[in-house]
């Protein structure tokens, strides 16, 4: 077995702030890591090697230990999770996965309780573990987040989780605490899901060199695209549309949610009604979706697009009906001898999807062909960034509310 330092520390949580350094190689690469956020309960071997695809790791002062998996998240916590760990690593080329993939090599993260941190390693509870490998000399590893040695309002916490996963992820990718707060690595503050940007102290002596710094410092992100890469253009997101169902009748007020996959973050999404000479209503994180449109009765086509954090663009429309009683584009449901539709009945100035007439315009008309109908999104008190109002002469006004929670940083601590 072999002997190798453990770097732990116990830190705190941040909201998040995207990167803005991105950069672009080839298109459709497969990311240079893998990582597989591995939630659920697992047993990890005290083995000859560290190999995440056998569950094993090899160091000095590992028991074999029964995790529990992150006890109590849900599906929607999970993903929130997942989306956090994309947004925050944007500019590298790291690819997070919830499903065990196929093959090696991927790193792993697991998750446990108070009781499975003293199991595995014992000790002072801290909320993250992971193996100190200078350079990522060692390769793929399996890093630990002890959700259990946070507070208890705090462990189903998708953004404390994040900032311990990330922290615990690092040093097994080269890199060790910082001193002070505000970035991976480091303690918390308001801003700290992002990895640094900048030469920072190193919190106790320094057990790695950190190119383009002085001895003792460390620039995070610099490392990180050294080691693992920047970002490589995975091509545009894929959008499925969860609520509602297409074609289906709705009752304003309704909730449009969709899901958006990339292999990385970063990415926005719009939506617009098709017909209304207004700018699309913005969301930027996760998850997506715009409440509570209240529009007046009648159909509608609903405009969702994806914009990923290169630039590439997907898009998807759904026509619904607005109070259920909108016209049937063939009531009669004949069709001609040729299997083409019999003639519709929407009128002259159906639009091109045959979702129904609209006026001068451009927007739904009613049974005597005059413009009717409004739209409000109106944003709930825990939905910041997700306000807006389309009116009926095409007036739309955006309204931002943001509200974010600040927790007490608490320096980190490490020990071999």
């Amino acid at each position: 077995m072999r002997t190798l330092p453990w770097t732990v520390a116990t830190l705190c949580l941040p909201p998040i702030t995207a990167l803005a350094a991105l950069v672009a190689l080839a298109p459709e690469a497969q990311a240079s890591r893998l990582v597989y956020v591995n939630t659920d309960p697992i047993t990890v071997q005290a083995g000859m090697t560290n190999d995440p695809t056998m569950d094993s790791v090899s160091v000095n002062g590992y028991t074999m230990t029964e995790f529990d998996g992150w006890t109590g998240a849900s599906e929607e916590q999970r993903r929130e999770l997942l989306a956090l760990l994309k947004d925050t690593s944007v500019a590298f080329d790291i690819e997070f996965v919830l499903d065990r993939p196929a093959a090696g090599p991927y790193d792993m993260v697991v998750f446990g309780s108070a009781d499975d941190h003293t199991s595995s390693f014992g000790g002072t509870c801290s909320a993250q573990v992971g193996l100190s490998d200078c350079g990522d000399a060692s390769g793929a590893a399996i890093a630990f987040t002890y959700w259990g040695c946070l507070d208890m309002d705090e462990q189903l916490d998708p953004k404390r989780v994040a900032f311990h996963t990330l922290g615990a992820l690092g040093y097994g990718w080269g890199l060790e605490n910082i001193a002070g707060n505000g970035q991976i690595m480091s303690g918390w503050s308001a801003s700290a899901l992002e990895f640094g940007t900048a030469c920072a102290n190193i919190n106790g002596p320094s057990g790695c060199a950190h190119a383009g710094c002085d001895a003792g410092k460390q620039d995070s992100s610099a490392d990180l695209t050294a080691t693992l890469g920047a970002r490589v253009d995975d091509g545009p997101a894929e959008i499925t549309v969860l609520e509602p169902q297409p074609n289906a009748d709705v009752t304003a007020p309704f909730d449009v949610v969709v899901d958006i996959h990339d292999a990385f973050g970063g990415v926005t999404a719009q939506l617009e009604i098709v017909g209304f000479d207004v700018p699309p209503v913005v969301d930027d994180t996760f998850p997506y979706r715009w409440n509570d449109l209240a529009l007046g009765d009648g159909p509608l086509t609903l405009k969702i697009t994806a914009i990923d954090a290169d630039g590439n663009e997907s898009s998807t429309e759904i026509s619904v009906c607005v109070g259920g009683d909108c016209p049937d584009p063939d009531p009669t449901g004949d069709t001609g001898e040729d299997g083409d539709s019999g003639e519709e009945d929407v009128g002259e100035d159906a639009g091109e999807d045959g979702v129904g007439a609209t006026g001068d315009d451009g927007q739904p008309a009613d049974e005597g062909g005059e413009s009717s109908g409004c739209a409000v999104v109106a944003a709930p008190e825990d939905r910041p960034f997700k306000a807006g109002g389309i009116g009926a002469l095409a007036a739309l006004a955006l309204f931002g509310i943001g509200r974010r929670r600040r927790a007490a940083g608490s320096s980190p601590v490490r020990h071999s």
